[in-house]
């Protein structure tokens, strides 16, 4: 609400209501310990205000929309319950809530079933805390890991050492990136994959040019970096709105629109992510180029159709 407050006239104007239903819902708040009130002027007429911060002790202020955001996220990190981020969360939300009224809690407990964060397929994290706690550690500390981790591309468990540079959350999954000494290069490994992790008494610098988000920024996911290249795609049916609606990546550009569907381009660095997105749409999403990338795609769904026949 507006610092000076808003009549009871302009509420009914802004939220398309009723006066009876303004202020059956005002006073639902202040039931609900939310600090709602008025002040009265102009010959009586009530100015409803809401104090800024909901929450205020000593050093601690939050807003009614901060509060929300906080209870909220909790859903969003669901699948880091049990390791250090989540539980960070789950305290601190335990710290404020010792502050809220009753009735305010009330409220809040009440917000699961009024909007779901639905995530998709995901990792649990709970027997990984240490090896999260100790690559945190040598990220913090500049510390070479040795670590067991499974490879997918090689199909078996390998040993080396890393040099941690981050982590990245995508897709309800943890990443680290960081230099693998055995290629002599950046690679991004899947924390899920991280069978021991030990820190070693090496140190090493992370390169002062390097960035996170520099290192993704051709990804389509996680992986990269690679030479960029310009790749376009025909959507139709049911892709193309998908298409339409969403922006996949930041490069994504529809450069024409019909009823029979749209061509975009995207500039990648890496296609690994990208030509799954890709075949998950069928039919419906056919490579225009480049001709390497359309021979790929091609040649992969010429097996799925095999497995198919056999």
């Amino acid at each position: 609400m507006h610092r000076f407050g808003i009549g009871t006239e302009e509420l009914c104007r802004r939220l398309g209501c009723t006066k009876r239903t303004v202020q059956r819902d005002l006073r639902v708040l202040q039931n609900a310990g939310f600090p709602v009130c008025y002040e009265a002027r102009d010959f009586g007429k009530r100015f409803w205000k809401l104090s800024p911060h909901f929450v205020e002790r000593q050093e601690l202020m939050l807003s009614v929309t901060e509060m929300l955001s906080l209870f909220l996220s909790r859903q969003l990190l669901a699948p880091l319950s049990g390791t250090q981020f989540g539980d960070g969360l789950a305290t601190a939300l335990e710290k404020i809530k010792a502050l809220l009224p009753a009735r305010a809690l009330n409220y809040f407990d009440e917000l699961d079933e009024n909007l779901l964060v639905k995530t998709v397929a995901h990792h649990d994290y709970t027997g990984q805390d240490r090896e999260i706690r100790v690559i945190n550690q040598a990220m913090a500390d500049g510390r070479v890991l040795k670590i067991r981790y499974r490879s997918a591309s090689r199909g078996k468990v390998i040993e080396a050492r890393f040099h941690p540079y981050g982590l990245v959350f995508f897709g309800m999954n943890l990443y680290c990136i960081g230099h693998l000494e055995e290629y002599d290069e950046v690679r991004t490994l899947k924390v899920a994959r991280f069978l021991a992790v030990e820190l070693t008494g090496d140190t090493f610098r992370r390169p002062p040019t390097f960035s996170l988000a520099a290192h993704t920024h051709g990804a389509f996911g996680v992986f990269g970096p690679g030479r960029f290249q310009t790749i376009k795609v025909r959507f139709t049916g049911w892709a193309a709105i998908n298409v339409r609606e969403h922006t996949w990546h930041p490069s994504q550009k529809i450069i024409q629109d019909t009823k029979r569907g749209l061509v975009a381009t995207f500039e990648l660095s890496d296609t690994t992510e990208f030509k799954r997105w890709l075949l998950g749409y069928g039919r419906h999403a056919v490579v225009l180029s480049p001709r390497k990338l359309v021979r790929e795609i091609r040649e992969e769904l010429k097996a799925a159709l095999a497995e198919y026949c056999s």
